[in-house]
């Protein structure tokens, strides 16, 4: 994918917002199911959909549109090329329910949210 995209005549920041572009890409697809890929993944997959001002400012650097990278996207995800694994989406479960554990204001609250934790499947 990366010879396909990087040219090696444009500069060095185009090739470093490019090559981050195509990190995105790469860990939106892994089908790898350890916690950091798992994270990683999400990481990407919401970045492509949310389509932010960080995003945008990336692809204008990297010289995309950053319409056309956000199609791109959606249509792998139509021909069923981005898919979460079941270990993958309970990792990223485990990371929401540890992210309310840590933000839960009485220990009432942390207990159901552990609760909750303690019953993600993370089987390997």
């Amino acid at each position: 994918m990366a010879a396909e995209v990087l040219n090696p005549k444009t500069s060095s920041e185009q090739r470093l917002f490019q090559a981050i572009v195509l990190q995105a890409f790469e860990d939106a697809l892994t089908t790898q199911g350890s916690k950091q890929e798992s994270y990683l993944k999400k990481d990407a997959h919401d970045w492509f959909l949310e389509k932010n001002k960080i995003f945008e400012n990336v692809c204008w650097n990297a010289g995309f549109d950053p319409e056309v990278i956000h199609d791109k996207y959606k249509k792998l995800i139509i021909e069923g090329k981005v898919v979460f694994t079941e270990l993958q989406k309970e990792w990223v479960r485990y990371r929401g329910l540890y992210r309310d554990y840590r933000a839960a204001d009485n220990s009432k609250d942390r207990r159901n949210i552990m609760l909750k934790i303690t019953s993600v499947k993370l089987k390997r």
